[in-house]
């Protein structure tokens, strides 16, 4: 994918999913205004039915008036039968029945009002909610009275009657946002991949490419012209050692392609100074034959671990190419062998620039490598070198050092 084409794509997802954000908002908004329509709707066919019921209730015209149900004397004869009604049936169970056959099942308070919005029915419940009774409540007419209801947990009662179509939104958003983050991240570590392979190929190039040119001018050399033996073992020193950087090279990109595959390591009982001497002496040839390393073995003992000899002296190997690379010839470098009950502990110390704390995470990824560095490398030494210590349960330190340059600690447990 072309650099200059991701910002359009980004843009493009970005707008298109804003876009289905606002059809679902719009959408919600939609249905919800719908439900309330629907709603009021039922409503007022249901004070429709309880009004024709109270209407209907006659009362006998001998009957005498019990001022006791009256809120008022005040009123008309026709409103006192309207009152009277309403003393006498049980409203809250009425309301219910009427609402219940709309398919509303929210509780409503309730209270009549006449014509001066005065109230002559006013259940105890309903007189703190008097004024919203006035001024939001549902009403049919009953003669020159009003009948009012409300419904107190209405939002509540609307949102409940959505919340399969809200739930189904919400996660529909939310799905589409995952997506378009996971796409995003995906771009992303494209870019990064991308990135990395071409430094990958640059790098490995150049990698391959020098020790295979100096093997090849130390034996076209040695073919050409009589030497002495001492400048002829000088010169076999050159093409062994850049036969070793190129075996090296090779082993860090089958050992990578082991770890892609899940290839499992044969382990055998070793002793581990063996190793880390050989390592030293194979690294002790060509550009580092100069060098001082110095080998500190801490291990008294016939000490052995179990594990993948060949592995672990590729990952040794890249801790000391790299503390040998990325420090001053000058500076000598240390090797230090411990032993403890729980296990060996291999330790490298170099005297160079050292890894910056915020990079020490970053420099055990696959192909990452110190940004500003003008030493070449491939991105994997230290990656491996960490895949193959976790691979032996063990770890793998970056620190710092009281020269101020890189101490990478090891650390294998020890064979049961």
């Amino acid at each position: 994918m072309k650099g200059r084409m991701i910002p359009w794509l980004v843009g493009s997802m970005t707008i298109a999913m804003m876009a289905v954000v606002a059809v679902q908002v719009s959408w919600l908004e939609s249905s919800a205004k719908l439900r309330k329509e629907v709603f009021d709707q039922s409503v007022e066919q249901s004070l429709q039915i309880v009004a024709g019921w109270l209407t209907a209730v006659h009362l006998d015209e001998g009957q005498a008036e019990d001022r006791s149900l009256l809120r008022t004397d005040e009123l008309a004869p026709e409103e006192r039968n309207i009152v009277r009604r309403l003393e006498a049936l049980p409203m809250d169970s009425l309301l219910m029945l009427a609402l219940l056959e709309q398919g509303i099942e929210a509780q409503p308070v309730f209270g009549a009002f006449n014509r001066y919005s005065q109230p002559v029915f006013l259940p105890e419940e309903a007189e703190p909610l008097r004024d919203v009774l006035l001024r939001q409540g549902y009403s049919v007419t009953l003669g020159t009275l009003q009948l009012r209801i409300h419904f107190p947990r209405l939002p509540r009662y609307l949102m409940g009657q959505m919340l399969g179509a809200f739930a189904l939104s919400v996660g529909m958003m939310l799905l589409i946002a995952g997506m378009f983050s996971y796409t995003l991240v995906a771009i992303q570590r494209t870019k990064r991949l991308d990135r990395l392979q071409r430094d990958l190929v640059n790098n490995l190039t150049h990698e391959l490419k020098t020790p295979i040119a100096g093997s090849q001018i130390a034996i076209d050399s040695l073919k050409k012209h009589e030497w002495d033996e001492k400048t002829k073992n000088l010169l076999l020193d050159d093409a062994q050692a850049g036969l070793t950087r190129l075996e090296q090279r090779v082993e860090n990109i089958l050992q990578n392609n082991r770890l892609i595959s899940g290839k499992e390591m044969t382990k055998v009982l070793f002793e581990p100074e063996e190793v880390v001497t050989h390592v030293m002496q194979r690294h002790l040839v060509g550009p580092y034959q100069d060098r001082v390393i110095k080998l500190q073995n801490e291990i008294h003992e016939a000490f052995e671990i179990e594990g993948d000899a060949d592995a672990l002296a590729l990952a040794w190997g890249n801790l000391l190419e790299n503390a040998l690379k990325y420090s001053p010839s000058s500076e000598p470098v240390s090797i230090v062998l411990s032993e403890s009950e729980a296990g060996l502990s291999v330790v490298f110390d170099d005297g160079g620039s050292g890894i910056p704390t915020n990079q020490r995470e970053n420099v055990l990824r696959k192909f990452e490598r110190l940004k500003d560095s003008e030493t070449s490398g491939t991105g994997l030494g230290l990656y491996l070198a960490d895949q193959i210590l976790k691979m032996h349960k063990g770890k793998l330190h970056i620190e710092s050092n009281e020269r101020g340059g890189s101490r990478i600690a090891t650390w294998i447990p020890k064979s049961n």
